[in-house]
């Protein structure tokens, strides 16, 4: 049986706040920070010693990450964030169409494909912000050649289902990029069906891993040398025969990364995904929807109104309540009380993870009901 409390209690910021706003930025893990840590000491003891023994567990989270995603580790490559990731996938495909976009996605799954110069057509959401499968064959032409969307919504919480999104994608021929910032580590992501070309995240949300990093998926079929559109010295296929005048590149996405790994980050990293592990992703992805259906009821009774994502299999760890009231002052009067969410559109944006319980939303309904 899962010990909830137990991992709670790895968490030291939820000792003294309803931390209900994983969707910002959670909070890390007592092991993640101390990975973190624990590289730099050594750096700053012994300098680059240990370079050997950090190349070697930076390959052992990447097949964390690998496994996590139920995909190769040759396909995982470590990135600065989800937004660099996916501005280097946009150039990578210049050639192939169009790009289908939903309306109102997050910024940083749109603008890479507008900024490297893709021609795009936007589908229109429907009422949780995401795009029916209908929306999106309305707009299909000839010329498209790309779907590009964010696995969870950032506002609404709404999910696609994966697997139908890349059914619809491969029997139109369309390759498909999925942001999943605000899904992995929360919800399962299955990769081995090989309907995903390519998957980006950062870390700092649901992977609980901080900032200023994050993961690519490349599918193998996209991993042809000829296909590179940068390269640095760890992009060869021997990275350490240090050959200059001949390109001899690897057909892995650690290719993408061009340079030496940031060891602080990906040891954190490979903290985080330990915890997930040893949770594990079925028994993580159940409670986190148990909790946010939870959550979902404490803010209607308080009156919000509360737009759920139809059927249920379409929701995440994010609930988005309605308010009459300037959504702004209303979540800083909740952070004033001990309850941390975020401000978004017309409403609040709430969000629950493994690591929530019970006191978090009893303290959330407690704050409200305090409120003039």
């Amino acid at each position: 049986m899962t010990d909830w409390a137990a991992h709670r209690a790895e968490f030291p910021a939820l000792a003294t706040q309803a931390y209900l706003n994983t969707a910002a930025g959670a909070p890390m893990s007592r092991g993640a920070a101390a990975a973190g840590r624990q590289y730099y000491e050594a750096a700053e003891r012994d300098g680059d010693v240990h370079w050997d023994e950090w190349l070697e567990r930076v390959e052992a989270v990447r097949a964390m990450a690998a496994t996590l995603l139920t995909a190769d580790s040759g396909e995982i490559a470590f990135v600065q964030n989800a937004s660099a990731a996916i501005n280097a996938v946009a150039a990578r495909l210049r050639s192939r169409g169009d790009v289908l976009l939903v309306r109102g996605d997050f910024p940083s799954v749109t603008y890479p494909w507008m900024v490297a110069g893709h021609d795009v057509v936007f589908a229109e959401p429907d009422v949780h912000g995401g795009a029916t499968l209908e929306a999106l064959d309305a707009v299909v032409t000839p010329e498209t050649g790309i779907v590009s969307v964010g696995l969870v919504h950032y506002r609404t919480g709404f999910r696609y289902d994966l697997r139908k999104l890349g059914e619809f994608c491969r029997e139109r021929e369309l390759l498909l990029v999925v942001d999943a910032t605000q899904g992995l580590g929360a919800v399962r992501v299955d990769l081995s069906h090989g309907d995903v070309d390519f998957l980006v995240s950062s870390g700092y949300k649901w992977l609980t891993s901080g900032y200023g990093f994050g993961l690519l998926y490349a599918s193998a079929r996209h991993l042809s040398t000829s296909s590179h559109v940068g390269a640095g010295w760890r992009s060869a296929r021997d990275p350490y025969a240090l050959v200059s005048d001949q390109l001899d590149l690897s057909d892995h996405a650690r290719a993408l990364e061009l340079g030496h790994p940031p060891f602080a980050a990906i040891l954190g990293l490979g903290a985080a995904l330990e915890l997930l592990q040893v949770i594990g992703p079925e028994a993580i992805e159940s409670r986190v929807l148990r909790l946010s259906a939870r959550l979902s009821q404490v803010l209607e009774d308080a009156g919000f109104r509360v737009p759920l994502p139809d059927p249920a299999d379409l929701r995440s760890g994010i609930v988005y309540a309605e308010a009459d009231v300037d959504p702004v002052r209303l979540r800083d009067e909740l952070l004033a009380r001990g309850v941390y969410v975020s401000a978004r559109g017309d409403g609040i944006r709430c969000s629950t993870h493994f690591y929530n319980d019970e006191t978090d939303l009893e303290r959330l309904r407690k704050a409200l009901g305090s409120m003039p």
